[in-house]
């Protein structure tokens, strides 16, 4: 029976149907038919979510409606800011996590909960951050999605820099059934809560093989002082047989269209610069000798730290944007559901006996 067995991490199996997401023939990540990357050059994050949550892009009116919604939703509710000061959690993951899931919420129809859950995000990652380091939360202020969460995240206020952040933020809201995405739909095909759901997609999110790999990148791009030595560290690494942080996915086997937009827009932020062309150089070299394309990663970590975003916020951030993604397969999985129990082949022994 063993030979029956799927590929290990469902390798290469589709287990379901999808109208959210997919990649065409050429490796463009497609939202709801339109290219992710022509979404982030020309439309906003609100717009984009709704897209994605709701299956199409709103009306002048519409969107504004959901940009008001999201900032009249966007503050912590309850005693959620007195547990933070008593509870303190170093990882925001942990962080996220615990207020989703204790976060009081007004509303109950499926579509509006899930808005107003991811809503919360910006809010629970910067004031744990905050109140960690022994700061006073920040309030919201009256701007974009992108723009409050800029401010949220480095107490500052600059539209240039929340749009280059924008544009990260709209390529990261959704990619198919990555593990987080399953997980959720695994908890959603149960009948499970919005939140509960939401929760089962951060805990996955939080684990180093799905998340986590912005900051790896970011260490090692920092620390070179040269071409040659950044090239040297490389062919080390593939002599060695190790796995290098921002190159190769399950999806994208030339190149990701997604990280050659955000390399471009890297370009603009910082210019030809020494640690832009360690990088350029990285990506290069590895294409030659091992046929790895550089996925959204590799370049995002520069990006977020040209932008003077903290490091421990890289992986929320992400959480931030792909909330509603996971929002979007919550109601598909729920509107044709059957629960996700797979079989297994048992390996152990049998006939054992009691003396």
């Amino acid at each position: 029976m063993a030979e029956n067995l799927a590929p290990k991490g469902l390798d290469g199996v589709a287990v379901d149907v999808t109208s959210i997401a997919t990649t065409d023939n050429s490796g463009n990540l497609l939202y709801r038919g339109y290219r992710a990357i022509d979404l982030a050059d020309r439309k906003s994050f609100e717009e984009v979510a709704h897209l994605i949550l709701f299956g199409k892009l709103p009306s002048a009116d519409e969107s504004a409606k959901f940009r008001e919604f999201l900032k009249k939703n966007s503050a912590l509710g309850g005693r959620i800011p007195e547990i933070m000061k008593i509870e303190k959690q170093t990882n925001l993951m942990d962080s996220l996590r615990s207020y989703v899931s204790l976060e009081p919420y007004r509303n109950s129809e499926a579509g509006l909960l899930l808005a107003e859950i991811a809503s919360k995000f910006p809010q629970i990652i910067s004031s744990s951050a905050r109140i960690n380091e022994g700061s006073a939360p920040l309030h919201s202020i009256d701007g974009s999605y992108a723009e409050n969460l800029y401010y949220l995240l480095t107490e500052k206020k600059n539209p240039r820099y929340a749009r280059f952040l924008e544009k990260l933020l709209i390529l990261y809201m959704e990619h198919e059934f990555n593990a987080s995405t399953f997980a959720l739909r695994v908890a959603a095909s149960t009948l499970t809560d919005p939140v509960s759901a939401i929760v089962a997609a951060i805990s996955t999110l939080k684990g180093p093989l799905h998340g986590g790999a912005n900051s790896e990148v970011l260490t090692y791009l920092l620390s070179f002082k040269s071409e040659e030595e950044a090239l040297k560290f490389v062919e080390e690494k593939l002599r060695r047989k190790e796995k290098i942080m921002g190159f190769g996915h399950r999806v994208y086997k030339e190149k990701d269209p997604r990280a050659q937009f955000v390399k471009i827009e890297l370009k603009k932020l910082i210019g030809n610069t020494d640690v832009y062309r360690y990088a350029t150089a990285i990506e290069e070299y590895i294409w030659e000798k091992k046929k790895l394309p550089a996925n959204l990663d590799f370049y995002a970590a520069l990006y977020l730290k040209t932008l003077g975003i903290d490091e421990k916020f890289y992986l929320p951030i992400f959480a931030c944007s792909r909330v509603f993604g996971w929002g979007a397969h919550y109601l598909e999985q729920q509107a044709d559901n059957k629960i996700i129990r797979p079989l297994s082949v048992y390996t152990g022994p049998t006939g054992l006996t009691l003396e």
